[in-house]
């Protein structure tokens, strides 16, 4: 929903399905409550039996905010022409510090709003979304709607997508079923593994490009020690997406973008990785580099 039109966003999800990415990450207030209704959109073009689906509840979009949804397109527009205007409203979007409760009653609603707005039977995995430290997870109730929604058919799987404060595990509760998914990347690895980590590239390409471009010698070794130059267009976005499954230990990757011509490069960055020898030397050298930052 970053990207103001349908056809621009049509034209990602399809790039996806066509690079042989199946599975799409969603939630109900992603797109300010519109990014479901778009993803089945998508779905009906493709079959329901083509893609995996993966939607969210605890969090969700308030009056104000989803009565303005249907004009965020010319918003976004104005956004992408403006860079400076961007990042101010970046600045002021503040974090969210009001406490949340996570109960079954909460999950039951959301659901059955997301199997409406995507236009499906079912999803095949409902997360917990973003718990975090002083929120309420109400484990038993929610196990037990869980199980419940599973045996209606409504859900496949279910599990914690965890942003922040992870040194608090809250999959904990749900495992051996629950899915978990963290933010995790190489340069911020999760205490603990995931099933699926999810921002595996900006904070690194950002953090790793800047300081490459900032210092010659650093460039310079690295460009040695790789065999390749890793400020050439492409290079470092393949090494931190190629070696993000070793990095995290989590078996995979969300990726997300709005540019199509992105998506099939993360693709190949799997499916024709560089190889192990140059992805290991890699991550050797981010952890020198992860050393050095803390030193």
């Amino acid at each position: 929903m970053q990207s103001p039109s349908r056809r621009e966003r049509m034209a990602v999800l399809g790039s996806a399905v066509d690079s042989g990415i199946t599975h799409f990450d969603t939630a109900r207030m992603y797109g300010l409550g519109m990014a479901e209704a778009e993803l089945g959109a998508f779905v009906r073009t493709v079959g329901r039996d083509a893609v995996t689906i993966a939607t969210k509840f605890g969090i969700d979009v308030g009056g104000a905010a989803r009565r303005l949804a249907r004009y965020q397109a010319p918003a976004r527009a104005l956004l992408r022409k403006a860079p400076a205007l961007r990042r101010a409203v970046k600045r002021r979007q503040g974090p969210d510090t009001t406490a949340r409760d996570y109960d079954s009653a909460t999950a039951a609603r959301s659901l059955d709003e997301s199997l409406a707005a995507l236009g499906v039977d079912y999803v095949d995995i409902l997360f917990l979304h973003a718990p975090k430290p002083g929120d309420t997870v109400r484990d038993g109730e929610l196990r037990e709607f869980f199980d419940n929604a599973k045996q209606q058919g409504k859900i496949r799987a279910w599990g914690v997508s965890q942003d922040e404060g992870l040194e608090v595990d809250f999959a904990a509760a749900f495992a051996p079923e629950g899915v978990s998914q963290y933010r995790s990347d190489v340069l911020n690895p999760a205490p603990r593994p995931a099933d699926l980590a999810f921002g595996v590239l900006n904070r690194p390409y950002t953090s790793l490009s800047a300081a490459l471009s900032a210092d010659q010698r650093l460039a310079a070794q690295w460009r040695e020690a790789l065999q390749l130059d890793p400020l050439a267009p492409g290079v470092l976005p393949k090494l931190i997406i190629g070696s993000s499954a070793a990095a995290t230990g989590s078996p995979a990757i969300l990726y997300s973008t709005t540019k199509p011509h992105r998506i099939a490069e993360a693709a190949s960055a799997i499916s024709s990785p560089l190889d192990a020898e140059t992805l290991t030397r890699f991550l050797g050298l981010v952890a020198q580099f992860r050393e050095g930052a803390v030193a």
